[in-house]
């Protein structure tokens, strides 16, 4: 999911899971028969952005162009997701015999997903050059990828 404003240590938290969802699924034994999910959920109609979302008493001046605690305020019950169709569909990849390594779930998520992807891709392009400016003179790639 991309990043949200205000939202900064929730989401270097979630993008961690990512990672260790990446490498886990990665180092175990495959005859082990564990997949792994990292599920990218959208908004939904529980009370996480409700009361139980705490702001702080005080905001910090340096934040003050941006009031998270208002966005979230209108935010709330408004959601496009359903907790119970959310849960049968975090179920159906629970059972797949070949589940994604990643799940975006909510129509809110898979629009930001779409836009995410496609920023990433025209910026990969972008900086191509710079990106592959870098290696050794005379280096050879591998023929195969060092990380699959």
């Amino acid at each position: 999911m991309p990043g949200v404003p205000t939202f900064s240590i929730y989401n270097a938290s979630k993008w961690a899971v990512e990672g260790f969802t990446e490498a886990i699924a990665k180092e175990v034994k495959p005859e082990w028969g564990i997949k792994f999910t990292c599920i990218e959920p959208g908004g939904f109609r529980t009370d996480w952005a409700g009361r139980s979302m705490d702001f702080g008493a005080k905001k910090h001046p340096a934040y003050d162009h941006i009031d998270g605690k208002e966005r979230m305020s209108k935010r709330h019950g408004t959601q496009a997701g359903d907790p119970a169709k959310a849960a049968a569909a975090f179920y159906e990849l629970a059972v797949m015999k070949d589940p994604p390594i990643r799940a975006t779930v909510g129509s809110d998520a898979y629009d930001m997903m779409q836009r995410k992807a496609q920023a990433y891709a025209e910026n990969l392009e972008k900086f191509k050059d710079l990106s592959n400016s870098t290696d050794v003179d005379g280096y050879q790639k591998p023929t195969e990828p060092v990380y699959k």
